[in-house]
């Protein structure tokens, strides 16, 4: 039997017939002390809940106004953009993807991948995730218009792209899709998407011949409808801009996903789950009225009347409304009680924006099932209760000791043999192993004590072995700095395991030239560390040799090659030689990554390019070295990609931007100390991640 079970018979027998008799006088004492509740809690109850109606509605009403006056300002902000890029020359063109290009996957922008907030609504109503850009908008242009004869308008408007972004940032989910359109038909829409149906012209669109026959600088909300490329229910939000001269030139407008913004806060009342909640759009006389619900369960919807899957529903015949719309036009904000589906109900709203109030419906049954009068024989049923209550829990106190000791001694003695086992592990003795049978889920635990006995034995070998390789790899590299006439040079190597691939080197060519060299072989780790070793002795080997820098890597290359034959593993090397006297840096790439140069008095910085394959891959390459003048406080800095594709907690990778920065910011430091702040500064983005990869530098500065 499992020890388990031989514990819960135990336990069973011992706690069952105490807890059922404490349960049983619980229950009857919690009965009778129900049935005494008064007739007084039931009308407080009443009133504090009408309260919280009232309250929960006129704070959400306040909330969402609050929300649209934020989503007004982004929009008058867009307008305003809109306008100034209307009023300047056209800029250089740029990049545009148009609606048709994110239907294509060899056509659509690199980042287009599925958004959890874009659904759209099959004809079957599931939902599938719409394809968007987070990088670019899409232009659209209908198929009407000839897109030659407004070739300008695009490429004007692309100008527009920065403020759909910086807005879309600033609100996040919060706005749908954010767009502008010319009177021309040029239509800009941020995220990126596809998916406007068959003559889709938004010249036609209500938003835009609303916002066209508003006012100049108003801004309209319109009704809610479903939008066209995804079918969910939203709220739009338009105005126009004009042109230089002061004429029409087209509108924006932000669309609001009804269910993620305008109902997204809960409402805070302790009886929520019993009420519903609605908007409800008005006449300024009542006369005509839309209603929206988030939830379908009331009689009278028909199956399909709303977009069942986004979880909002649009009801088209409630007619207990229509008592409630002319009170709209009296007061902002009010409450009453009437039925709602012939429920008695109380009803409250508040008034959210001209034309839109917040209206929540509770039944009144919530308070008619509440408890009765609290009675006189409260105290007595209590305190009987509690003797009971402390009784059975002393007993089972006792009893439950009692069997616990007895367990214990009766397992003391064998589980003194485990103790032992782990004992002589703690001495470093691994030989040790646990004789002992329980004929349960004990034996579990000595069978993966001996058998984990030997494994731990090898970890510990092997621990030691690749500790003596880091010592050895690490003597590989330079231990110190060179010095040369001129230059400023120093250099450091960090490996992301005990071994790495990465190699850096100085070697002395000559007395007045000195050879840097940096490598990354593929992958890291022991098998690494052995290419990068085999390739440390052929490179100095062969630069001690007479011969230009292409004609060294060409003999590394070939060495290398046969080492690596059919093994698919390689090493990316930058080799360059500097010169003291004409102060001349001569170089050659073999597939790493070009070094950087930055010059401070220009504030620019190039890089040492140059075409190679990487070492090991093809034993007949020729490479080709390159040359160049250095000029005085000049710097040059070659590293691995370990660098750049570091990546911090949230996955964003380091880059070459910052490293930029960090050398245009230190510049006038040693490059010892550049070095140095380039380090703290990759420690510190990292943060608590792991260091993926071999992170290896060279920094060389241009001296007088």
């Amino acid at each position: 039997m499992k020890l388990k079970w031989k514990f819960f018979i135990v336990l069973l027998v011992t706690s069952l017939v105490p807890m059922v008799t404490v349960t049983f006088f619980s229950h009857r004492a919690s009965k009778e002390l129900g049935e005494s509740i008064s007739a007084q809690t039931k009308q407080a109850l009443t009133e504090t809940v009408r309260r919280a109606i009232v309250s929960d509605t006129e704070n959400y009403a306040m909330i969402t106004g609050r929300a649209k006056s934020s989503l007004e300002l982004a929009l008058r902000l867009l307008i305003s953009e809109a306008e100034k890029i209307l009023a300047r020359p056209p800029p250089k063109p740029v990049t545009i993807y148009f609606a048709e290009d994110f239907e294509n996957p060899a056509s659509a922008p690199e980042d287009v991948a599925p958004s959890s907030l874009h659904m759209k609504i099959m004809e079957d109503g599931k939902l599938t995730p719409k394809l968007i850009s987070k990088s670019y908008p899409n232009f659209f242009v209908p198929p009407t218009v000839d897109r030659t004869e407004i070739r300008d308008d695009i490429i004007r408007f692309a100008g527009l792209s920065p403020a759909l972004k910086a807005i879309a940032a600033e609100f996040g989910p919060t706005l749908f899709w954010i767009y502008a359109s010319l009177e021309s038909g040029v239509h800009l829409s941020f995220p990126g998407h596809g998916g406007y149906p068959d003559g889709y012209d938004p010249r036609l669109r209500p938003w835009y011949i609303q916002a066209r026959n508003t006012e100049e600088g108003q801004v309209v909300w319109g009704p809610p409808m479903a939008d066209a490329t995804t079918k969910q229910l939203t709220f739009t939000v338009s105005g126009s801009f004009s042109k230089l001269d002061g004429s029409f030139a087209g509108v924006a407008a932000i669309d609001v996903l009804i269910p993620h913004v305008l109902l997204t806060s809960q409402i805070s009342s302790q009886w929520s789950e019993n009420m519903q909640s609605f908007l409800v759009g008005a006449s300024e006389k009542g006369e005509s009225f839309w209603i929206l619900s988030y939830t379908n369960n009331r009689d009278g919807v028909e199956e399909g009347a709303g977009e069942a899957k986004t979880g909002m529903f649009q009801l088209e015949e409630e007619p207990d409304f229509l008592e409630l719309t002319p009170l709209f036009t009296n007061q902002k904000v009010g409450n009453l009680e009437m039925p709602y589906h012939g429920v008695d109900s109380f009803w409250a709203y508040a008034e959210i924006f001209p034309g839109l109030y917040f209206v929540i419906v509770a039944p009144k049954s919530m308070i008619l099932e509440l408890p009765q009068k609290v009675g006189k024989s409260f105290s007595r049923y209590t305190r009987g209760q509690t003797a009971i209550s402390l009784a059975a829990v002393l007993i089972i106190v006792l009893v439950v000791t009692g069997l616990a000791l007895f367990i214990s001694r009766a397992n003391t003695k064998i589980v003194l043999s485990i103790v032992q086992g782990f004992k002589k592990l703690e001495q470093g003795d691994f030989s040790a192993r646990i004789d002992v049978t329980f004929n349960d889920e004990r034996d579990q635990i000595v069978t993966s004590f001996n058998r984990i006995m030997p494994r731990l034995d090898e970890h510990l070998r092997m621990s030691r072995a690749l500790g003596v390789a880091h010592e050895v790899q690490q003597s590989l590299l330079p231990d110190k700095d060179p010095i040369l006439q001129g230059f400023d040079i120093a250099g450091v190597s960090l490996y992301c395991d005990e071994t790495g691939g990465d190699y850096y080197d100085f070697i002395h060519v000559s007395d007045d030239r000195l050879a840097v060299v940096v490598g990354d072989v593929s992958g890291h780790g022991v098998s690494s560390a052995l290419l990068m070793a085999t390739a440390r002795a052929l490179i100095m080997l062969r630069a001690s040799m007479p011969g230009p820098a292409a004609s060294i890597i060409n003999d590394v290359n070939k060495h290398l090659s046969n080492d690596t034959y059919e093994t698919g593993n390689f090493m990316t090397f930058f080799y360059c030689e500097l010169n003291e006297l004409s102060h001349e840096i001569c170089w050659v790439r073999a597939g790493h990554d070009p070094a950087l140069i930055y010059n401070p008095e220009s504030d620019e910085f190039d890089e040492l390019r140059g075409k190679g394959l990487a070492l090991g891959l093809d034993y007949a390459f020729e490479y080709e070295e390159f040359q160049r003048s250095l000029d005085l406080n000049q710097i040059i800095l070659i590293g691995t990609d370990g660098i750049w594709e570091m990546r911090n907690e949230q996955g964003e990778m380091f880059g070459k931007e910052r490293l930029k920065a960090i050398i245009r910011d230190k510049s006038s430091v040693t490059a010892k100390e550049i070095l140095a702040h380039i380090d703290d500064t990759l420690r510190e983005f990292r943060g608590s991640t792991h260091l993926e990869d071999d992170v290896t530098m060279v920094v060389i500065k241009v001296m007088q």
